[in-house]
C-alpha cells in the first residue's frame, strides 16, 4: 500500500514537471513582449549630416594662415601635428613630428617660426589652436593652408575619401562643381556645389566651368576645387583626360581636388555614419515602470 502511494507520488511529480517545461518551452517560442520606453527619459539627438554652412574667418584667423612657398623659404620648423599614429605610419620629410598639446609645453620655441602641418581637413581646429598659442607668447605660429596634402604634393591633382569631404566641408575649404548628379544627390553633398554639370562634359569643358566661376568670384584663400561625378566608372572616363589637359596648361594654378569613387563612394559613408549615429544614439529600451 505504502508504494502504491509512493507511485503515485512520483507520478504527480512528473506531471507537473512535463507541464512546467511545456510552460517554459512555450515562453521561449513565443515573441518578445513589447518593452516599454520611457517618456520622461531624454532621447539622443542624432546629427542630421545636412550641408554645411561654413562661418566665415576672421581677418585674426586669416592671418593665421601660410602657403607652401612661404612656408618653406621662412626656414621655420614645420610640425607635423597629425595624430601621432598617423604622423608614425607615413612621416612627412622635411618636418618635426610633434603632437598639438605639447607645444605650448616647449617655452623655447616661442621665438622659432613655426608652421604647423595638419591632415588637411582640420583647418578651422588648427586656427584656433594657433590663436591661443599666439596668446601664449608664440607670436610666429602659423598654419599651413592644405595640410599635409601641400606639403607633399607631387602633382596638381588631389584625389580626397568621402571622410575628407565631408570634413572639409564644415570648415569651407571645398567649392564644389558636380558632373552629372540629380537634385537628391546635389542636396546629400557637404556643401552646395557652385558649379552644375551635365554628365556628358568633357575635361576641356569642366576646366573653362572653372575658369568662369572664378572669374565671378576668385577661390578664397582656404579654397579648394572639388569635383564629384556620378561614380567611380565616370570618373575613370574623365580623370585621365583632365590630368592632360592640366599638364598641357604652362600657369600656375591651384590644384583641383576629386571625390575618389564619386557620389556613390560618398553616398556609402553618409549611411555608414548615419547607421553609426543611430546606433550610439539610440536610447536603450527601460522595462514597464521604470
Amino acid at each position: 500500500m505504502r508504494r502504491s502511494k509512493f507511485q503515485a507520488w512520483v507520478a504527480r511529480a512528473a506531471l507537473l514537471c512535463a507541464a512546467g517545461m511545456s510552460a517554459w518551452v512555450s515562453a521561449a517560442d513565443e515573441p518578445d513582449v513589447q518593452t516599454c520606453l520611457r517618456v520622461d527619459y531624454p532621447q539622443a539627438t542624432l546629427p542630421t549630416f545636412a550641408q554645411a554652412v561654413p562661418a566665415p574667418y576672421s581677418s585674426q584667423e586669416t592671418g593665421c594662415w601660410t602657403g607652401t612657398n612661404e612656408a618653406r623659404r621662412s626656414q621655420g620648423m614645420v610640425l607635423d601635428v597629425r595624430d601621432a599614429s598617423l604622423a608614425a605610419r607615413s612621416p612627412l620629410q622635411g618636418t618635426v613630428a610633434l603632437p598639438l598639446a605639447s607645444i605650448a609645453d616647449r617655452p623655447y620655441l616661442r621665438d622659432q617660426h613655426l608652421v604647423l602641418v595638419g591632415n588637411g581637413v582640420d583647418l578651422r581646429a588648427l586656427t584656433r589652436h594657433c590663436l591661443a598659442l599666439q596668446e601664449q607668447g608664440f607670436s610666429r605660429v602659423r598654419v599651413l593652408l592644405g595640410g599635409v596634402r601641400s606639403w607633399s604634393r607631387t602633382q596638381r591633382v588631389d584625389m580626397l575619401t568621402a571622410q575628407e569631404a565631408w570634413q572639409g566641408g564644415a570648415d569651407g575649404q571645398w567649392r564644389v562643381i558636380s558632373v552629372g548628379l540629380g537634385p537628391d544627390q546635389i542636396a546629400a553633398l557637404p556643401v552646395a556645389p557652385a558649379v552644375t554639370l551635365e554628365a556628358s562634359i568633357d575635361a576641356a569643358g569642366i576646366q573653362k566651368a572653372l575658369a568662369v566661376a572664378e572669374g565671378k568670384r576668385p577661390l578664397a584663400p582656404q579654397e579648394q576645387w572639388l569635383v564629384v561625378s556620378q561614380d567611380a566608372e565616370a570618373q575613370r572616363a574623365l580623370l585621365p583626360r583632365w590630368q592632360q589637359t592640366i599638364n598641357q596648361t604652362s600657369t600656375e594654378t591651384r590644384p583641383v581636388a576629386w571625390l575618389e569613387g564619386g557620389w556613390t563612394a560618398y553616398r556609402s559613408y553618409l549611411e555608414q555614419q548615419k547607421n553609426s549615429a543611430a546606433y550610439a544614439g539610440r536610447a536603450l529600451p527601460r522595462a514597464c515602470g521604470a
